[in-house]
């Protein structure tokens, strides 16, 4: 079965890639639709209107919860049963960093340097890892400074003025590909193990 998949960034579809061949080899990527930050509130409604199967991810960023972002999205529209409309906690790097032991040991730094999960809701034992600051950004402010990787440091931090690293998606890239364990990371995000299940029984 064929699936368009819908992300703001090179590294946002990378994860839906990776999360297809994982869990769902059965579909085939159709169309790989890149939709920047604020393009992609506009476009959902257009999205959950198709007839055919769209894998969209997005970030929570200022929203409480996922809930809240798909009812400022879509207004009172439910989700179509084609559209996977996931929503990662914070941001889409949370769940890279999730598996801490993985992307510790890929960019160089002490795993002590990613935050370890909190439990967010005691009563149904969700966890995630909960920056102080905009993911990406802690990554690239707090963390990669630290690397012994001088090639990652140099792809991944800003230059003065510049909000990302001169090379941050294609340094991810390899990670997202190739060594990032889905499985370990989901243990530590309740957001991606929600996405996993989503897809298995899509």
């Amino acid at each position: 079965m064929d699936i368009d998949i819908v992300g703001e960034d090179p590294v946002t579809q990378a994860i839906i890639e990776r999360l297809i061949k994982e869990y769902r080899t059965d579909l085939v990527i159709k169309n790989r639709l890149p939709v920047r930050g604020g393009q992609i509130q506009s476009l959902a409604p257009k999205f959950n209107l198709l007839d055919s199967p769209v894998f969209l991810l997005t970030d929570l960023d200022e929203f409480q919860c996922p809930p809240s972002l798909i009812k400022k999205w879509l207004g009172n529209t439910p989700v179509n049963p084609r559209l996977i409309f996931r929503i990662a906690q914070e941001e889409a790097e949370t769940w890279l960093m999730a598996d801490r032991a993985g992307f510790s040991k890929w960019l160089g730094v002490d795993i002590k340097t990613i935050p370890e999960p909190k439990i967010i809701d005691r009563r149904k034992g969700i966890s995630e890892i909960i920056f102080p600051l905009k993911p990406s950004l802690y990554m690239m402010m707090k963390i990669v400074p630290s690397s012994k990787n001088a090639d990652l440091k140099d792809k991944l931090i800003p230059k003065p003025g510049a909000g990302k690293g001169p090379a941050y998606n294609s340094a991810l890239l390899p990670f997202i590909e190739k060594i990032w364990n889905v499985e370990n990371a989901a243990k530590h995000s309740y957001s991606l193990q929600k996405a996993i299940l989503r897809l298995r029984n899509y």
